[in-house]
């Protein structure tokens, strides 16, 4: 009989490649030198399917993941998790946000962690408009989003991103610098950003049009936003203003997609209870300044919420659907006391119906709506 503890180590780094961040795990459990061969980390790893990450247990203080892959839940006891908010993923990475605004970016899997400086003031720029907040409610509110442009397991010298602040301000921050740097020039109020081919992409759609308008920047010492000539017209009103209590609006996202970078519209319908009725999908051509609109993303499945945006293949994943959009809840503490937190589901793009993924009474707590995660090992 075979001895499989035997088995060449190049032999086992290609299944390695292959294998779920829970087979991982299990297969690193076998025996001493096959977990000997996962650690080295010498394979390229698979595709993951992302975990919701879903918030801290009062009682155990552990936080709490939902893998749709096994249908389960997995209480991770991370201490650079605890009492934070979660203000976006990126490679497996989670940007906290602590009690006292100290911020972090932390690998749960891992344990590894860079102490990130302090974001901005929530007013920064806009003293006529100053307010007290307590340290606690700047928590909530202070980081909207956070990304990164490269794995810094794979890249040293990587950068951060974030939209920040009462007016969504971006800023970056570099290895080795103490202080976020503000992005200039833009003149409206983001909905998202992302990362494309060297660049740092913004997308927002102010309230004198009805055109989704896009910025691009690079990260250098005095950094400023180059509007693009490209316009893509958008349904709806363009931004949820309370005071008039609209009835529906839209949000946009950037995602990257096989080379290419997807606007994503999502439109919601607000009542008594806030929910997304549909998605629209559009190609860029950012060389020629012009867009098309997709039908389909080519058998794929696309995940989208606070967290940076992940596209997947699920040909290896049974329990995921084609063709599908995954989102969360719009992750703003603000609009979850409000309605709730339960704007969760699929968006079949063929059949144009939505279907929820996780029960309604999802698991909510003040410090974390529910984001995107991929549990990279």
């Amino acid at each position: 009989m075979a001895d499989w503890s035997e088995l060449p180590a190049d032999v086992l780094e290609h299944l390695i490649g292959f294998l779920p961040i829970q087979d991982y795990h299990r297969f690193s459990a076998v025996c001493r030198y096959w977990g000997m061969v996962a650690k080295e980390r010498r394979h390229s790893p698979a595709q993951q399917i992302p975990w919701l990450a879903m918030g801290e247990l009062e009682d155990t203080k552990k936080h709490k993941f939902y893998d749709l892959l096994e249908n389960r839940h997995y209480y991770l006891d991370v201490p650079e998790l605890s009492s934070t908010v979660l203000c976006g993923s990126s490679y497996g990475w989670l940007f906290t946000l602590d009690r006292k605004l100290n911020f972090h970016l932390v690998h749960p899997l891992t344990g590894e962690c860079y102490d990130l400086p302090r974001p901005p003031p929530f007013y920064e720029g806009h003293v006529e408009r100053e307010i007290y907040l307590e340290a606690e409610e700047l928590q909530h509110f202070l980081v909207i989003k956070a990304i990164l442009d490269y794995d810094p397991r794979t890249k040293s010298d990587f950068t951060a991103l974030i939209l920040y602040g009462a007016y969504y301000t971006p800023a970056f921050w570099r290895v080795g610098n103490t202080i976020w740097t503000t992005i200039t020039g833009i003149s409206y109020v983001p909905d998202d950003i992302t990362f494309f081919e060297g660049k740092f992409y913004i997308v927002g759609t102010p309230f004198t049009n009805s055109y989704s308008e896009f910025y691009t920047f690079e990260v250098g010492t005095e950094p400023k936003a180059t509007k693009l000539e490209l316009r893509v017209p958008c349904r709806g009103d363009p931004k949820y203003i309370i005071e008039d209590m609209c009835h529906n609006f839209t949000v946009n996202y950037l995602v990257v997609f096989g080379g290419k970078l997807l606007l994503v519209e999502r439109f919601l319908e607000v009542s008594e209870r806030r929910l997304t009725t549909e998605f629209v999908l559009h190609e860029l051509d950012l060389e020629g300044n012009n867009y098309s609109t997709c039908q389909h993303i080519n058998g794929c499945t696309i995940f989208l919420g606070a967290s940076d945006s992940v596209v997947i293949s699920p040909s290896h994943f049974q329990n995921c659907i084609k063709d599908a959009i995954y989102f969360t809840d719009l992750a703003s503490n603000f609009f979850s006391e409000l309605y709730g937190a339960e704007d969760l589901g699929i968006f079949d793009m063929i059949g144009k119906s939505i279907t929820p993924y996780y029960p309604c009474d999802v698991f909510h707590h003040a410090l974390a709506d529910p984001i995107w995660f991929t549990p990279n090992p």
